[in-house]
C-alpha cells in the first residue's frame, strides 16, 4: 500500500526535465518530497472536516469519506499504550544477536536473520526445533525492572515454519518466570502488559516447541520492554483520538471524557463531579503527554489511546558509482500513503520543484494540475 520513492523521483526527473529545465539532485528532492508528503498528509484533515458537512453517496467505492478514511488508514494507530520514552530493554536484530544464548543448544539451533530486501530489511532472531521431543529455547541478556511498575512487552513475529505453539517469558535473578505466556503462531506484531513483581534483574526467555514435527521455526523482530506510565504518547503522534480506561477485570473499556485544565481543577474540587475510575477525564497536559484523572489507577488496569501518527521521513537513497547517483532500496524511505496518491505526491513535488529552479511554467501547469483535480475531487 506505501508509494515506492524511487516510482515518484524518476517521474519527478523525467517530467522536469522534458525540456531541460534543470536537475534535481537527490538531496534536494529528498528535502521538497518530505515538504509534498506533510502538505497533502494535512490537506485530509480539513477534507474530512468538508465532506462530513455534505450529503455522500451509496456508493461503496465512491463516497468521499470512505475514500478520505481509507487514505488515512495508514497513519491510523489503534491501542497503544502510554509508555515512558526510554526502555527497559529493546533489540532489533538489525546487525547481531550478540546477548542471546541458547538454554540446551542439542535442541535446535538459533541464528540471526540478516536485514535483505526478501524481509523488508528487518532483521530477525530464528529459533529452529531440530528435536521432536524438546522445544529450543533462547534466553537474553539482562535488563533491570522495577517491582510495582508495569511494563508492556511488545515483539513481532516476521516469519516461521509454523510449529505447535511459542512462548515468551520474563525471567526473575533466580530464573523463575515473573509472567510467561503461551501463544498461537501468528506471523503479526504482539504485546503483553504485565507488573513486576520484583526489583532487580530480569531477562527474557523465547521457546519454539512443537512435539510431533521436527524442523519448526520462528523468526522474532523487534522486542522491546518499556515502562507504562500512563502519561507519555509516542513521539509520533499527530492527532491524538480517543482515551481509553479498562479496569482489571472490566469486559470493556471505558471512554475517557478530554477536558481542558480550568475544567479539571473544579472537576477535582466537586465531590459530585470529581473524576473516578467509572467516568475518568485527562487533560492534555503537553504535546507529548496528557494527566488522567484520578491519578491513581488501578495497578492492573491499562489506557490506551487511538491516534494519527506523523508521515514516516522519507529518503531516496543511493550509493555514487562513477560520478552518478544510483538507487539504493536498503537505505530508501517509501512514503506511507495510499497508492492513489503517487499522481499528487509527484505533481506537489513538481510545482515546489518550478519554485526551487526558477521556473514559473513548470510551477504553473503543475499547480493548474491539481486544482483540477481537487475540483474534480469535490464537485
Amino acid at each position: 500500500m506505501a508509494v515506492n520513492i524511487n516510482t515518484v523521483y524518476q517521474r519527478v526527473l523525467t517530467i522536469a526535465n522534458k525540456e531541460q529545465r534543470g536537475y534535481i539532485t537527490p538531496q534536494e528532492f529528498n528535502i521538497l518530497a518530505n515538504q509534498a508528503q506533510m502538505d497533502l498528509f494535512e490537506q485530509y484533515f480539513y477534507d474530512i472536516n468538508q465532506f462530513s458537512r455534505q450529503h455522500g453517496n451509496s456508493t461503496e467505492f465512491s463516497d468521499m469519506l470512505n475514500i478520505l478514511e481509507e487514505k488515512i488508514s495508514p497513519f491510523r494507530v489503534n491501542g497503544a499504550s502510554l509508555t515512558a520514552a526510554s526502555t527497559a530493554f529493546e533489540d532489533t536484530f538489525e546487525s547481531d544477536i550478540t546477548g542471546w544464548t541458547e538454554a540446551v543448544a542439542d535442541n535446535g539451533i538459533m541464528s540471526h536473520e540478516t536485514p535483505s530486501s526478501s524481509n523488508n530489511y528487518d532483521g530477525g532472531l530464528k529459533i529452529l526445533q531440530n528435536s521432536e521431543t524438546a522445544a529450543h529455547v533462547a534466553n537474553s541478556g539482562n535488563f533491570t525492572l522495577t517491582a510495582t511498575k508495569k511494563y508492556v512487552l511488545k515483539w513481532s513475529i516476521t516469519s516461521m515454519d509454523e510449529p505447535a505453539y511459542y512462548s515468551v517469558a520474563i525471567l526473575d535473578s533466580g530464573s523463575s518466570a515473573v509472567k510467561i505466556q503461551d501463544y498461537e503462531p501468528e506471523v503479526a506484531a504482539h504485546e503483553l502488559t504485565f507488573v513486576a513483581d520484583t526489583t532487580g534483574t530480569h531477562s527474557l526467555q523465547l521457546t519454539c516447541g512443537d512435539t510431533s514435527n521436527a524442523g519448526k521455526f520462528l523468526v522474532f523482530g523487534n522486542i522491546s520492554i518499556t515502562e507504562v506510565d500512563d502519561t507519555t504518547l509516542a513521539a509520533n503522534v499527530y492527532r491524538l483520538g480517543e482515551v481509553f480506561y479498562k479496569a482489571s477485570g472490566a469486559s470493556y473499556p471505558t471512554t475517557v471524557a478530554r477536558v481542558n485544565s480550568n475544567e479539571a481543577t473544579l472537576f477535582n474540587l466537586s465531590p459530585l463531579a470529581r473524576p473516578t475510575t467509572s467516568n475518568p477525564a485527562y487533560v492534555r497536559s503537553s504535546d507529548t503527554s496528557i494527566t488522567i484523572y484520578p491519578t491513581t489507577l488501578g495497578a492492573s488496569s491499562t489506557v490506551t489511546y487511538n491516534y494519527i501518527k506523523k508521515p514516516t521521513t522519507v529518503a531516496w537513497g543511493y550509493v555514487v558509482t562513477s560520478g552518478t547517483s544510483i538507487y539504493n532500496s536498503g537505505t530508501s524511505t517509501n512514503f506511507d500513503f495510499h497508492e492513489s496518491e503517487e499522481v499528487n505526491l509527484v505533481n506537489r513535488i513538481l510545482v515546489l520543484s518550478g519554485i526551487m529552479i526558477k521556473d514559473p511554467t513548470l510551477s504553473q501547469v503543475m499547480s493548474q494540475e491539481e486544482v483540477n483535480d481537487i475540483q474534480q475531487e469535490k464537485v
